[in-house]
């Protein structure tokens, strides 16, 4: 009996747990890399993480537009409940369960354009008035010369 007990614990002791690891890449590769809004380093770059679920994946890299997804993060079968209770905690087996993703990145700058001071004050002054159902109709951008933007016809 001790010695099945014993077996069991040197068995438990000696498993590792799971490695979960996010590959990103991207062409070109040297692009920062941010996941839920924290950078983790540059492409080509593998990352361990801990929870399953749906992450915000941000790359960034000097004279390429920014590349921004969303992904969900999946668990296999054996790292679902209840069978994790099994691979994880009774049979650490030491599984890998890798999340490939690939950004190709695009030459040119990110056009960034600022608000004017007005719109946003008229965009402010709707949600300050709007009734519980909201503004019904938000009041149109402006210009830099506070006219309103034509919209495409």
């Amino acid at each position: 009996m001790r010695k099945g007990l014993a077996l069991l614990v040197l068995v438990a002791a000696s498993g590792c747990a799971a490695h979960r690891t996010i590959t990103v890449t991207s062409e070109p590769s040297g692009a920062g890399v941010w996941l839920d809004d924290e950078p983790i380093g540059v492409t080509p770059l593998e990352h361990e993480f801990f929870h399953y679920g749906t992450r915000r994946l941000t790359l960034r890299k000097e004279g390429y537009g920014t590349q921004s997804r969303q992904v969900d993060i999946e668990p296999p079968w054996y790292a679902a409940f209840p069978m994790d209770l099994v691979t994880e905690i009774l049979l650490p087996v030491g599984w890998r369960d890798d999340h490939p993703y690939h950004f190709p990145l695009v030459e040119g700058e990110d056009e960034l354009t600022l608000p004017t001071l007005q719109s946003v004050l008229d965009r402010a002054q709707a949600l300050r008035t709007a009734g519980p159902d909201g503004p019904q109709e938000l009041p149109p951008a402006l210009t830099e010369e506070g006219k309103p933007v034509e919209k495409p016809r």
